[in-house]
């Protein structure tokens, strides 16, 4: 008897019916056809623009992609591995926020063709901007949709200098494109993606560049989305995730609690959280303090106009509660943008006004280490018990702080007392000193014009600019504990001794890093000028101080940035976040995970000097 034939058993049908395979092949085709459509369409849209009849008919065709594009982004798409439900989370929450953006710009896109329709013209570089930001929003939607978004998150979070530095790239991104919409901009035609990733990332670096003026550029909803990534920058990303984590009432998962202990340099958890809560404590205490100064000053001031195109230089703050606010959270996360259309230049003989804002960018600038322990050791003193001795970190930034403070204070004065100052009474001389010093480490605010500076000031803050401020603070630099180390160790190497900052000894770890620093951010500014020299036709001091000012999120600028190519401007961004996140962090970021070797290779000596 034959045997009975053997039956297959029929693999699950895919989508409308199809095979495995055929699903599979049909699901791959779907996003690459969608993709083809859409830079094809976007292509020919952006080259042809703006042709009435022709741009309408493209622009339909593009905006019938949204509908089938938002369908493949909200579903599943291509997941790997075991997802929870944090990690779908997420995922939604992106793709959401995605779509939303998608939405905008598409309206936005419409608003600009109806305009053009009379006066195209006008309009042609709005029109492309628009339409690249769609085809690229459309593109990188379908490349991540699915659980790639949480794949990539996980990834970072394994090396936490590449989660710092896509922290703040992504926040700059997205801060572009918020400053892009029609709603921040008092007028469409000043759209342009580059000057909108450039100010996102001068605001998110707290760097204070510029390549348009603020109050001119961008309505009240523009300026909050600028004071809003400064205060993100000012705390960190990392930093204002956890404290949103802990007042929502959920704990920080293994892998972000290690990422960001070692990035506010805890030791164990609760002081990691201790830390955290402190940090945004005192930066929301200090700005409120700060905003109400300033306010009763600019409230007081007689015939004061902030409305759009006021005369006087206090136009475009819209009002003294909102200027106040803006220069608040400006000044103490030494973001340096100003929302007046003459900057605080109206302010150079108003010294309260000025000094203020110096206190609050010295605050921002000293450290949140340093600030919590001054501030406990008052608490002791007044409750008459005798505080502890200040740390070594403590001392050594308070001290070259304020001898930094000074100095450059006194060379200021005496380098400009017959040139930029001329202008101005005694006192208002010292005290524009005194605000210039200040600002030259931490932040780039000024009351006079720098372009009218001699060039030996401009050296001068060139090298305050580049050392900068505390560690653990909003500034840049190298910092001044890392400065004051490499002269303990030139003078210990003198001298024949170990490196010693007062009475203590540096360790040889520290030293190390400090040489890594120093050498690492003088490497990276010589490339960067020599980048800028090679193309941009402008002074080269005047380039070498915008390169250095970039680099230490510093933001004061001579008045040529908004004259640069797209290279230039580009080439700045790229070194303001590589400023604020720190050379050695930018480093490690770029950098694989060191291998350990068993051995060690045979010391032989190198000649030196």
């Amino acid at each position: 008897m034959p045997p009975p034939p053997t039956t297959r058993a029929a693999a699950p049908a895919g989508p409308a019916g199809l095979a495995p395979s055929a699903a599979r092949a049909a699901s791959t085709r779907s996003p690459a056809v969608l993709v083809a459509v859409v830079v094809a369409v976007g292509a020919l849209d952006f080259g042809l623009a703006i042709r009435p009849i022709v741009s309408t008919i493209l622009t339909v065709i593009l905006s019938l992609t949204a509908l089938p594009w938002i369908v493949m982004v909200l579903g599943r798409g291509p997941v790997t591995g075991a997802t929870d439900l944090r990690a779908t989370v997420r995922r939604l929450v992106f793709h959401v926020a995605n779509v939303l953006l998608v939405l905008a710009f598409f309206g936005a896109k419409w608003l600009v063709l109806i305009d053009a329709l009379a006066a195209p013209a006008h309009l042609v570089g709005s029109y492309r901007n628009y339409t690249a930001a769609l085809v690229v929003m459309l593109v990188l939607g379908i490349a991540l949709r699915g659980g790639r978004v949480a794949q990539l998150v996980a990834a970072s979070a394994q090396h936490p200098a590449r989660l710092m530095a896509a922290s703040f790239g992504l926040t700059s991104l997205l801060g572009a494109l918020l400053l892009a919409l029609p709603m921040s901009l008092r007028n469409v035609e000043q759209m342009s993606l580059l000057d909108s990733l450039f100010m996102s990332v001068s605001a998110v670096c707290v760097t204070g560049l510029t390549t348009v003026n603020v109050a001119d550029t961008y309505t009240l909803a523009g300026q909050i989305v600028l004071c809003a990534l400064m205060q993100i920058g000012g705390l960190g990303i990392m930093v204002l995730t956890a404290a949103v984590t802990m007042l929502a009432g959920r704990r920080l998962g293994v892998k972000d609690s290690a990422a960001l202990a070692e990035m506010v340099d805890a030791t164990s958890l609760a002081d990691l959280r201790r830390m955290v809560s402190t940090i945004v404590t005192y930066t929301l205490l200090f700005e409120a303090a700060g905003a109400a100064l300033l306010y009763w000053q600019l409230d007081a001031l007689p015939g004061a106009d902030f409305r759009v195109g006021a005369e006087g230089g206090l136009g475009g703050a819209e009002s003294a509660q909102w200027a106040a606010v803006f220069h608040s959270v400006s000044a103490f996360c030494n973001g340096s943008l100003s929302n007046f259309h003459g900057g605080l230049v109206p302010f150079a003989d108003s010294p309260l006004f000025c000094q203020t804002i110096s206190l609050l960018i010295l605050l921002g600038g000293m450290g949140f280490p340093v600030i919590h322990e001054v501030i406990f050791r008052g608490v002791d003193r007044l409750r008459g018990r005798r505080p502890p001795r200040l740390t070594l970190n403590t001392r050594v930034a308070a001290t070259s702080g304020a001898a930094l403070l000074v100095g450059v204070a006194l060379a200021t004065l005496a380098l400009e007392n017959g040139a930029s100052f001329k202008h101005l009474g005694v006192v208002d001389r010292v005290s524009a000193a005194l605000f210039h010093s200040a600002c030259a480490r931490t932040s780039g605010f000024n009351v006079v014009d720098i372009a009218t500076m001699r060039p030996a000031t401009l050296l001068l803050t060139c090298f305050a600019m580049f050392i900068g401020a505390g560690p653990g603070s909003t500034a840049g630099g190298i910092k001044t504990t890392t400065f004051a180390v490499l002269f303990a160790a030139f003078r210990g190497e003198l001298r024949g001794q170990k490196p010693r900052l007062f009475d203590r000894t540096v360790p040889e770890a520290v030293v190390r890093r400090a040489i890594g620093v120093a050498f690492l951010s003088t490497s990276i500014v010589a490339v960067v000028v020599f980048l800028l020299v090679l193309f941009e036709p402008q002074d080269p001091l005047a380039l070498t101080f915008e390169a250095v000012s970039a680099f230490s999120t510093t933001g004061l600028s001579t008045g040529i940035t908004p004259n640069l190519n797209v290279a230039g401007k580009l080439l700045l961004a790229l070194t303001m976040l590589i400023g604020r996140i720190g050379p050695l962090t930018a480093a490690l970021a770029l950098s694989a995970r060191a291998r350990r070797t068993g051995h060690e290779l045979a010391q032989e000596r190198v000649m030196i000097g």
